[in-house]
């Protein structure tokens, strides 16, 4: 199974997974791939990502395209979901309302 983390918007510092579920959901067999900075604003540097067992991606495109599961905290901008795969889910609390 492949999980993609895009980075959040400016305004929002959670990120859809820390270093310390990254190295459970590897444990387990799955791969994640995570927007490079995604976790700065939630303190998460990069490399505690890579050292979970994470790849590290240049883009939210990049770290979305072949996940079958997407993690995200706020609603995709159209493009990042039209760079998801087709059948992918996405999991996140969206604001369906703003």
């Amino acid at each position: 199974m492949a999980i993609g983390v895009p980075a959040e918007g400016e305004d929002e510092p959670r990120i859809g997974l820390t270093p310390e579920t990254v190295k459970k959901l590897v444990k387990l067999g799955a791969n994640v791939t995570l927007r490079s900075g995604a976790g700065q604003r939630s303190h998460f540097a990069d490399s505690d990502y890579g050292a979970a067992g994470a790849k590290i991606a240049k883009t939210d495109a990049e770290a979305v395209a072949d996940a079958d599961i997407v993690l995200t905290v706020r609603r995709p901008t159209p493009a990042l979901a039209k760079s998801m795969k087709k059948g992918a889910a996405l999991i996140g609390m969206l604001d369906p309302f703003s």
